[in-house]
């Protein structure tokens, strides 16, 4: 709990710092970038954890990694927080940078969970429903699929759940048959 919230007033002071030099939009990529590196790779999020391996050696690792597609911006950034011993918590800084970039910039994020491929006729209609109930935020929809759900969907925006599955109807209907009002037990 305590790491979430160091991550995210890291990330508030970024996002104010690219605000203020008007590169919003480079940081955003720049962390984009940061955090698909950092949840691809195990063994690189295991040396940022690492106690074994030294500061130097992780700034010299991060400037390998990073120094060609990052801003200078976000080197200088990442440079300070691995002066600071917060290296363990970049995924979870540039994960809260885009949530806050998302906040800035009126973008929802739905994820859009079916039991195969979702057509384009079926994409236009979600974002359409998607539409009237976010109203002027920009929609960005994430598909995935689940083949457990046998049909239907699972639609998710924010902390808000919409779960239309066949998989989901079918445990509904099993919790009914196991409890019957009408059979007393002696």
């Amino acid at each position: 709990m305590k790491e979430t919230r160091v991550a995210l007033r890291y990330a508030k002071s970024l996002i104010s710092l690219a605000l203020e030099r008007q590169i919003l939009e480079q940081i955003k990529d720049d962390m984009q970038t940061v955090k698909s590196v950092y949840d691809e790779n195990r063994e690189f999020r295991n040396m940022l954890k690492s106690p074994i391996v030294k500061s130097d050696k992780k700034t010299n690792i991060l400037n390998e990694v990073f120094s060609k597609e990052l801003s200078e911006l976000s080197m200088t950034f990442i440079n300070k927080i691995t002066s600071k011993k917060r290296e363990s918590i970049l995924g979870a800084i540039a994960e809260n940078f885009i949530k806050l970039y998302n906040e800035h910039k009126n973008i929802v994020t739905a994820n859009v969970t079916t039991a195969t491929k979702i057509t384009e006729e079926i994409r236009a209609q979600v974002l359409a429903e998607l539409k009237s109930i976010v109203g002027d935020a920009c929609v960005q929809v994430e598909e995935s699929i689940d083949e457990n759900l046998i049909g239907g969907f699972v639609l998710r925006v924010g902390d808000l759940e919409f779960n239309a599955s066949v998989s989901n109807k079918l445990q509904k209907l099993k919790r009914e048959f196991v409890y019957n009002p009408y059979i007393k037990e002696y």
